[in-house]
């Protein structure tokens, strides 16, 4: 066999290991019985597979394939090694009891920084799934989504302090140490290297950490002139932290109730109208905790089957999945679960050889792909036409709900550029400083209110790809609208064009360009500020 021949193979069986990777970790992220225990062997012997193909290749074939074979070729070998160590982002189970357990906390410091972020990890889904508060548990997300709807300015406080268990568990749920702490000094030496995630984020967009920085910081300000400062002007005090879903929630409050029901209609119906039915794409949605799932720390999306090129030629768009847990239905909810459904429709819609099966490159981008249908919930035109019979939504108090998100967003990935910055200080410090100077909140130094954000710990530097994303995803949408129009109502052109321009490259192309050709120019924020600036209005 050539090379080639083998590389071809090669590709078959590395999308079977994949395949059975993908089956092992939704069936463990899902708590689906695997009765025969098959799933885990079957997933080691498919890589073992993989594995020995790759043995067989010298370093002198390299020179025979051409060379998209080559990157295909060196894709797969750094592919599967990481398939082998991927994780999916559930919370382990825990060890030593408890998140209260001083042993179980001391093993894991003890156990260096992989086993601290896990203990804290597995802890923070623990406690965010039964918060304490009135005599019943609530969910992190039930608590904030309440604090938009809350009237009573004491209630909403009580509210908020609930999640103080999140913040012990992050910042000094362990008799005084910090977890976090701890380990942002572990990766402050690897962020000033310039290895950060955001750096690594940044060079996949062809931009720099400094222009990260800076778009987060043009956002902050923007919310400022455009909300803050005319507050300030008319007089109104600083926003106390739990008041700030309030202000921010009052579309929500002109909408609610929406049933769960509902939001797993509408979702479906608004992508349907955009030629992405999601049942036609094969989504599983898997959206209530229930007894025998783990705990899913913050809701993701993954593959459940890579999408593949049929024997007829057509293509299998896979069984993309949505893990997250719906309680009480409302806006913010459908907001999530559309979000997380853009993600589906773009796994649904990889068009690529196996080597490039796999997210693109850039975690910004793939958040910002996800945001381009998300971003249009809230919007009055789109909610008249898909929650029809709810009131009228004033066009500046829908943006302002909309964009309230957009601007935490941005500090928090403005925190965690300043906390890996300067690990020696107070995070709760640059936490009130950033709050209090951009957002009108007062600062409350003594309390640890920014760690009620799992991927601080799951994922360092996430949270900025959230304020990048905004970034570029009003800039993809105006693109994307000068091409195919509105799609308010429905527009079954979308999903071809966005397949076709977007969705289908996975690792084939470099974000970069794929960006740049479909904004034909270098990324800005102008579209952003524009966007913020109708809060005004």
């Amino acid at each position: 066999m050539t090379p080639a021949d083998r590389l071809e193979t090669l590709e078959t069986e590395y999308l079977a290991a994949r395949g059975a990777r993908d089956r092992l970790d939704v069936a463990r992220a899902t708590g689906e019985a695997d009765p025969e225990g098959a799933l885990e062997p079957a997933a080691r012997v498919a890589s073992d597979a993989v594995h020995q193909r790759l043995s067989t290749f010298l370093p002198s074939d390299e020179h025979d394939l051409a060379a998209d074979d080559l990157r295909a070729y060196r894709t797969i070998r750094s592919g599967i090694v990481a398939a082998d160590e991927y994780v999916l982002p559930v919370a382990p189970s825990l060890q030593g009891g408890d998140c209260d357990d001083r042993a179980g906390w001391d093993a894991a410091f003890a156990g260096g920084a992989g086993a601290l972020r896990e203990h804290t990890e597995a802890c923070f889904g623990v406690q965010g799934d039964g918060l304490p508060y009135g005599g019943r548990r609530l969910t992190r997300l039930q608590v904030l989504g309440r604090l938009a709807v809350e009237p009573d300015p004491d209630t909403r406080m009580a509210l908020f302090l609930a999640l103080q268990p999140l913040w012990r568990t992050m910042d000094g749920g362990s008799g005084g140490r910090s977890p976090y702490r701890t380990l942002v000094r572990e990766d402050a030496e690897a962020w000033h290297a310039g290895a950060s995630p955001i750096a690594v984020n940044a060079a996949a967009l062809g931009v720099t950490p400094d222009d990260i920085e800076t778009w987060a910081l043009t956002a902050l300000a923007a919310w400022r002139a455009a909300v803050v400062e005319p507050a300030r002007a008319r007089g109104e005090p600083a926003t106390e932290p739990w008041d700030w879903w309030w202000k921010a929630g009052a579309a929500r409050r002109i909408l609610e109730p929406i049933p769960l029901e509902s939001v797993v209609l509408v979702n479906r119906s608004w992508y349907a109208s955009l030629g992405a039915d999601p049942a036609a794409l094969r989504v599983h949605m898997d959206l209530e905790q229930r007894s025998g799932r783990p705990i899913v720390p913050t809701a993701f999306t993954t593959f459940g089957e890579r999408p593949a090129r049929r024997p007829d030629g057509s293509w299998s768009p896979g069984r993309p999945t949505i893990l997250m847990s719906l309680t009480d239905g409302g806006i913010h909810e459908l907001e999530e679960l559309v979000h997380e459904t853009g993600h589906a429709v773009h796994l649904a819609g990889i068009r690529t050889r196996p080597a490039y099966a796999d997210w693109p490159d850039s975690d910004a981008f793939i958040e910002a792909i996800a945001e381009i249908a998300a971003l249009d919930i809230l919007e009055p035109a789109w909610l008249r036409r898909w929650l029809p019979g709810l009131p009228e939504v004033p066009g500046g108090t829908a943006i302002r709900s909309r964009y309230a998100e957009v601007a935490l967003d941005a500090a928090w990935a403005l925190f965690e550029i300043r906390v890996h910055a300067t690990p020696e200080r107070d995070p709760n410090e640059i936490w009130a400083e950033i709050t209090s100077t951009w957002l009108g909140i007062r600062a409350h130094p003594e309390m640890a209110w920014w760690a009620i954000r799992g991927q601080l710990i799951e994922s360092p530097g996430y949270m900025a790809n959230y304020a990048i994303a905004a970034v570029l995803a009003t800039a993809l949408r105006a693109a994307i609208r000068s091409e195919i129009g509105d799609w308010t109502e429905g527009n079954r052109d979308w999903y071809p064009w966005m397949r076709a321009h977007v969705y289908r490259f996975g690792l084939e192309r470099p974000s970069r360009d794929v960006i740049h050709d479909l904004l034909g120019r270098s990324l800005n924020a102008n579209a952003l500020l524009g966007e913020i600036a109708r809060a005004v209005r």
